[in-house]
């Protein structure tokens, strides 16, 4: 069983003249590849190339030359399997953010996430979109900071990969979450 939160992060309540500026901040490109698997030494180097040429875009935080912290973005469909849904012209989904253990704790994460909103607003897209795992509390703490509402409770329940459900157990008002 996974419970989760639909999290809309629309209108955020400060723009990127609040970020931090020792950062440089930007989107990254296949050339980048190297580093952003530095970054995520876990992370499968074939699936982090087809996430590029697929067309989601990889936002990032440096420090000088050094890439230390990064944010993925898909504008084509909220990609997590038990909420996949196609996005809307004005849309963007937030999914795999990750910042240098050795930068934590500096405020970096929501300096990126804001300079990310910035740079898609301009490319048209208002309205952000990710999902929290409804136990990790300090995620939903971070967005809550951030302004962001939680829109909809919802579990998934798999078993052996043979019966696969997801159901919504709470809507939320706009006031509330």
């Amino acid at each position: 069983m996974h419970p989760f939160l639909v999290v809309l992060e629309k209108n955020l309540p400060f723009g990127a003249e609040n970020a931090d500026t020792k950062f440089a901040f930007g989107f990254l490109n296949s050339t980048d590849l190297p580093e952003i698997r530095r970054i995520q030494p876990g992370k499968n180097v074939d699936e982090t190339r087809a996430r590029l040429t697929t067309g989601k875009l990889c936002f990032g935080a440096r420090d000088g030359s050094r890439l230390v912290g990064i944010l993925w973005c898909d504008l084509d469909e909220f990609n997590f399997p038990p909420h996949r849904r196609a996005l809307a012209k004005d849309e963007a989904y937030f999914f795999d953010a990750y910042v240098d253990p050795e930068y934590r704790g500096r405020h970096l994460a929501p300096s990126m996430r804001i300079r990310c909103c910035d740079a898609l607003t301009k490319m048209g897209r208002t309205v952000f979109w990710s999902y929290t795992d409804f136990f990790n509390l300090p995620a939903r703490r971070f967005k809550r900071t951030l302004g962001a509402k939680d829109v909809a409770l919802r579990l998934h329940v798999d078993l052996f990969g043979r019966f696969s459900k997801t159901w919504t157990l709470r809507r939320y008002s706009p006031g509330e979450s």
